[in-house]
């Protein structure tokens, strides 16, 4: 697994890129959504507070998935989504989190933005804890993550298969022409 301080954005143009002379990777779709932490009494779990964000993402990253004729990926995008953004608003300390999610024609990549410098770790949960597993799922199923060099982003990406690439039609004629724009 590789784990690098780049972002997701980054991470996108540097797997799709051969050489210094290839065209930036193309970006099909391209969402970002910023959830507003709300101000908690001591003591009020962030997740229970602002968590109904976290079905809301789900929901958008499967249809989105399914949309773009990636059906194959809707679970593993799910967990991701739900992994990411729940420790986002449990961990982060910032006013907000902001969501990414960048679907590209070789890559999908997931990016959370919770404006705290804390660094998640990977580590092995005992089988009695309720909590604890959520990056060793991102590890587990995401073909890469990261974390940004300031450690406030932290993504994972997921390699589209080849199957979708080659049967997929490029949805922008559909719609008017709109290229990569997030919606």
């Amino acid at each position: 697994m590789a784990v690098t301080t780049a972002t997701g954005a980054e991470i996108l143009v540097e797997a799709s890129a051969k050489s210094a002379t290839d065209p930036l990777p193309t970006v099909l779709d391209d969402l970002s959504l910023t959830i507003k932490r709300p101000a908690l009494p001591e003591g009020r779990d962030a997740v229970a507070a602002a968590g109904v964000w976290v079905g809301v993402l789900r929901r958008i990253g499967a249809a989105k998935l399914n949309y773009w004729g990636l059906p194959d990926l809707v679970e593993n995008g799910r967990l991701l989504i739900s992994e990411l953004v729940t420790n986002a608003l449990r961990h982060g300390k910032g006013p907000e989190v902001v969501f990414r999610f960048i679907i590209g024609v070789d890559l999908i990549v997931l990016e959370v933005d919770d404006g705290s410098p804390g660094r998640p770790e990977v580590r092995v949960a005992e089988p009695t804890e309720e909590n604890g597993r959520g990056m060793f799922l991102v590890d587990s199923i995401a073909n890469s993550w990261g974390v940004s060099e300031d450690g406030t982003r932290t993504w994972c990406t997921l390699a589209a298969p080849a199957s979708a690439r080659r049967g997929r039609r490029h949805r922008g004629s559909e719609t008017g022409g709109r290229h990569g724009g997030g919606n």
